[in-house]
């Protein structure tokens, strides 16, 4: 599933925003554990405060393919918009060894490396938004519901993530190689149908008991996480009274391809005013 950067091709045409100088602090694949995978980029503003937002990036590719350069047109677009980035990378999933677990303990471990250095770094330690695209939007939206223990993450924006993974009736308007192949890797059991294991839901965001404000996007059209994914997880939210908002991208694809300027622009105005509404 891979993250389409499309829709955000033209930003910088589409929204006048004002850009700021050379960054003040960057740092690449800083490590945050022993893996190779463990690694994030760090891209901190020269005028930042302690009431800086600071956005994590979450990078796609099927939970086993992918990489945080995929990010990078998030980070360029957020960075001139006032917003510190972290851009992460984690173990990818393999069969029998990295599942959905082992994902959530290294996005817990890089946040707390990104907590650790927050005096050094000079940034916020509270408040921190998470984007994520695809397989990233569904990892962002698991950690932030169900392995927030230090409660450090205030909203979540995620681009055609899956939700529910239980879910037959919209997965089947997908595609079925997908479905069999993936979805064994990131829950770690096979996929049967009519016996599905304790897993799918395990490793579904649907499932949580804490969820976090979320703004959905989705394309209309998505043929490898169907649209119906983002439908019921912002009815669920809705049933549950969290602040969420579903932007359905018109002719879009999985990454929004196809999608018209006008959405596309509704689409980066939105992210930045979730960012500011809940990462101030």
């Amino acid at each position: 599933m891979k993250l389409l950067k499309v829709v955000f091709s033209n930003l910088f045409l589409l929204v006048a925003w004002s850009a700021f100088a050379q960054d003040a602090l960057t740092l690449q694949d800083e490590a945050y554990g022993t893996d190779s995978l463990q690694k994030m980029d760090v891209y901190l503003l020269p005028d930042r405060t302690l009431t800086t937002p600071v956005v994590i990036l979450v990078h796609g590719g099927g939970w086993m393919a992918g990489d945080k350069e995929a990010c990078n047109f998030m980070k360029d677009f957020l960075t001139t918009q006032g917003i510190n980035i972290i851009n992460i990378n984690y173990r990818l999933a393999t069969t029998g060894k990295i599942t959905y677990r082992e994902v959530m303990a290294d996005m817990d471990l890089a946040i707390d490396h990104v907590l650790k250095k927050a005096d050094q770094w000079q940034i916020r330690k509270t408040k921190y938004v998470f984007w994520g695209g695809s397989a990233g939007g569904h990892l962002a939206m698991l950690y932030a519901y169900k392995y927030d223990k230090k409660n450090v993450i205030s909203a979540v924006t995620t681009l055609g993530g899956p939700t529910k993974l239980d879910d037959i009736e919209t997965l089947s308007k997908g595609k079925k190689e997908d479905i069999e192949g993936l979805l064994p890797l990131i829950t770690g059991d096979k996929w049967q149908p009519e016996n599905l294991a304790q897993s799918y839901q395990d490793a579904s965001p649907f499932y949580a008991i804490a969820f976090r404000p979320t703004l959905l996007m989705h394309g209309e059209k998505d043929n490898i996480v169907p649209v119906g994914q983002a439908q019921i997880m912002y009815t669920h939210l809705k049933e549950n009274e969290v602040p969420t908002e579903l932007i359905v991208l018109e002719n879009g694809g999985h990454g929004g391809e196809g999608t018209s300027a006008e959405t596309s622009k509704k689409m980066a105005v939105t992210i930045l005013k979730w960012v500011q509404k809940y990462g101030l």
